[in-house]
């Protein structure tokens, strides 16, 4: 990735990762790195290699030239459909992250 494309890199990458509800350590879990190098590549210090810069697109469900800002999306957020599954606890997380108040009960079985 050049200078130009680095330099707006970061803020896009996490604006795309708070789009989606998700933590920064959420995230590193979804690319097999640590915290600190998602913290590196949004503070503008590192940009992810090739192969990595394409499991951060697919975590993040787009294309890894949106990720490098050379396409824009015409996509409503609303119609985002993510391609990684969350275990209840994030999904829960990342409902209340929007403002929503999440309940949880169980069902009790009738007989």
């Amino acid at each position: 990735m050049n200078g130009h494309l680095k330099a707006g890199f970061g803020s896009r990458l996490r604006q795309l990762r708070q789009d989606r509800s998700m933590t920064a350590v959420d995230l590193a879990r979804r690319v097999n790195v640590t915290p600190p190098a998602v913290s590196h590549w949004e503070h503008q210090t590192k940009v992810p290699n090739t192969s990595r810069l394409q499991a951060v697109a697919d975590a993040l469900g787009v294309s890894i030239d949106l990720l490098k800002g050379s396409e824009t999306s015409n996509q409503p957020e609303c119609d985002y459909k993510p391609s990684i599954e969350l275990d209840l606890e994030q999904l829960i997380r990342a409902i209340e992250a929007k403002g929503f108040s999440v309940e949880v009960r169980s069902r009790e079985k009738r007989h």
